[in-house]
């Protein structure tokens, strides 16, 4: 007997994609995996979903979060439901437009973030503009519309159960990453922070303000500083030096190598860097927001969220204390290994997509 399939649909911008090219390998034997992109990979991503066992299909649309993106928002509908009926068994959605297929088969739906939540924690209001009306009607559909949601936070399924009024009834599968082989690699002085430069959720500036008035030695910052839709780009003042966007296999190098992973985030409803980096054996520096709490309370050092100046007192705690830094590592890196596998996060997906094809057997 042949393994059922899934399309399993994903996007080029930010932790989606490592998500679903994470889950897609861990997934090959059991299910045959398509991965539909939304966007435009490169060449360097499609040789990953080759290497992951999966196929690859292009549609090359803007995101619902995009401005401009109706149409691209209908067509992401009307195209999943099409190859949906290729003959695919489930459906596993990663953006809300892709949950509002037409179909007969079953959708699953994982939240990673949304627009309403971020608008929260970053700008401090929860009001839906006119520009985000559609968006939010987008969102209230495609939580009725799926079989089975999923959150990768609890935090993040409170927030959209707020936010939406949605009754819902949302799981939790906490994200999950191959594990590093860990601790062998001297490490060096250094602080890394990663991300999307440009989302002001990831607050940077918070980093620069701190690392003024002190010597923080080595601040390195990997990541996309250039806005997809604006083209602005993001500058980054010494000490901080700005890495640009790393292949995977480097920036594995320099977690190796790296001795803090600092944070500074105002939202961040899971987080695959930091869990990467406690995984490398990196003390993890975070502000103290929600899901951060969530995921490492006890395996971190937290700082006040928004506060330069705490951040800079643990920050120099960290550097001026080896012993102090190498319990929060030995933390991090116990909590990445015993909560957040691929393996954990597989068979809590592998059993949704078990019961999502039985639920619609009965």
């Amino acid at each position: 007997m042949s393994s059922p399939n899934v399309l399993l649909t994903t996007d080029v911008v930010g932790g989606v994609w490592d998500f679903s090219l994470t889950l897609a390998a861990e997934l090959r034997g059991d299910w045959q995996v398509t991965l539909l992109a939304l966007g435009e990979p490169t060449e360097s991503q499609r040789s990953a979903a080759a290497a992951a066992g999966a196929e690859l299909r292009v549609e090359a649309v803007k995101l619902e979060w995009m401005q401009d993106s109706a149409d691209d928002v209908a067509w992401t509908r009307h195209i999943v439901g099409r190859i949906a009926a290729e003959g695919f068994d489930l459906i596993h959605a990663n953006q809300f437009a892709a949950a509002c297929a037409e179909t007969d088969v079953p959708v699953l739906l994982t939240l990673h973030s949304d627009v309403l939540s971020w608008q929260r924690w970053t700008l401090g209001t929860s009001a839906i503009s006119g520009d985000w009306v559609g968006y939010a009607g987008l969102v209230r559909e495609a939580l009725a519309r799926a079989s089975h949601v999923v959150a990768v936070s609890r935090f993040l399924a409170h927030e959209v159960k707020d936010l939406y009024h949605s009754a819902a009834d949302i799981e939790v599968i906490h994200n999950g990453w191959c594990a590093s082989a860990g601790d062998t690699v001297k490490k060096q002085s250094m602080t890394l922070l990663a991300g999307r430069l440009w989302d002001t959720a990831k607050n940077i500036a918070l980093a620069v303000e701190a690392a003024g008035c002190w010597s923080p030695g080595d601040v390195r910052v990997a990541g996309e500083r250039h806005h997809p839709e604006t083209g602005t780009t993001v500058n980054l003042p010494p000490p901080l030096k700005a890495l640009g966007v790393l292949p995977r296999q480097e920036l594995e190098d320099l977690l190796d190598r790296t001795s803090i992973y600092l944070s500074p985030a105002h939202y961040d409803p899971f987080g695959l860097l930091p869990l990467q980096a406690a995984q490398h054996g990196c003390a993890l520096l975070l502000s103290d927001i929600p899901s951060y709490r969530e995921l490492w309370v006890g395996a971190a050092c937290f700082f006040k969220s928004n506060d330069a100046n705490d951040l800079r007192r643990k920050w120099r705690l960290l550097l001026e204390h080896p012993d102090v830094w190498h319990s929060f590592a030995r933390a991090a890196r116990a909590r990445a290994l015993s909560s957040y596998s691929v393996e954990r996060m597989a068979l809590g997906y592998r059993d949704l997509y078990s019961r999502a094809r039985m639920k619609l057997a009965a």
